[in-house]
């Protein structure tokens, strides 16, 4: 054979190898991509259907550059689940849990952890008091929305790693939020005195937390608006009614011996009847209110892709099924 023609085999060998290698390679791209992606899991409390909405307003926001999932409920087992298999369809690789939920510190945060398969006790807090609204019979369909809420031992399983990452806490996004929410009612800031009003949880230090965390936010807010003072309650909604009437009673003093005109920004993530409580609590006295509270605003959208981008950084993912 002549050497033209066994360069000419010898090209015609070679060439499903490299094909070969090429078809590799290129798998071996899309492999490595889609091992970088991750989805959102959007975790939030629940209410009626403008709260709702709004919440899904996020989760669209972030839709547009992320897989994302919303799950409903106080940490709700059978909701979060759906949720994942949605995700998992969708075929990411890790999933990042978003708490669109005020602090980092409270019961349903440690069942969320529970659920999620990130720690091994669940919350008692959270079950005694689900307990104790059941008996009330103060979990109906006005007050929850449309999220019945309660205590299960049920958990989340699935083969992909997670990681959830802290609630809105002190965020500067937060703060720009409330600090806005304060100017819209404001006619001269410093004689005005400003009060950044939650909802607050069940457990007595983990208050004590939310309220250091609230007054940082309190802190900046005066600094930037100018105000004559910015301060903080929560009304402990969820509490026995005893440290309900207690936190009813510092807020209503707080309001009465507030300096100048009385503002009253609610600390909330959405309207659906917590503000109602509020009012409530506050009927008779003289204050300037509108209800608005965190949602809607853009920085909530902006917020939660942070601290999605943020957590699908860390090294710490575990997987659902790590504790079973």
């Amino acid at each position: 054979m002549s050497p033209v023609h066994e360069a000419r085999n010898s090209q015609r060998d070679c060439l499903p190898r490299i094909l070969a290698f090429c078809l590799l390679f290129a798998l071996l791209g899309v492999a490595a991509a889609h091992e970088g992606s991750y989805g959102i899991l959007l975790l939030a409390h629940g209410g009626d259907p403008s709260w709702n909405r709004e919440i899904m307003k996020i989760r669209s926001a972030l839709e547009a550059e992320t897989p994302a999932e919303a799950a409903f409920g106080m940490a709700d087992a059978r909701e979060i689940q759906a949720a994942v298999k949605r995700l998992e369809a969708r075929r990411v690789s890790k999933i990042v849990a978003v708490p669109l939920f005020v602090n980092s510190r409270s019961e349903v945060m440690d069942q969320t952890r529970y659920v999620l398969g990130l720690s091994l006790k669940p919350s008692e807090i959270l079950r005694d008091a689900l307990s104790g609204l059941s008996h009330q019979d103060a979990c109906q369909p006005q007050a929850c929305g449309a999220h019945h809420h309660s205590f299960s031992l049920e958990r989340v399983r699935s083969s992909l790693p997670l990681v959830l990452t802290p609630a809105l806490d002190g965020h500067p996004l937060v703060a720009e939020i409330l600090l806005e929410r304060a100017r819209a009612l404001s006619r001269e800031p410093g004689r005005e005195t400003v009060i950044l009003v939650g909802h607050g949880p069940v457990d007595e230090e983990a208050n004590r937390e939310w309220l250091t965390t609230m007054k940082s936010l309190a802190g900046v807010v005066r600094a930037r608006g100018g105000f004559g003072a910015v301060l903080a309650a929560t009304i402990r909604d969820d509490s026995p009614q005893e440290v309900k009437a207690a936190a009813a009673q510092a807020l209503r003093r707080m309001v009465r011996e507030g300096v100048g005109r009385v503002l009253v920004v609610p600390h909330l993530i959405a309207r659906g009847g917590i503000e109602r409580h509020i009012l409530a609590i506050l009927e008779g006295l003289t204050y300037s209110w509108d209800g608005r509270t965190l949602c809607p605003h853009p920085n909530m959208a902006l917020w939660a892709a942070q601290a999605a981008a943020e957590g699908a950084r860390r090294e710490d993912m575990k997987r659902f099924w790590a504790l079973f």
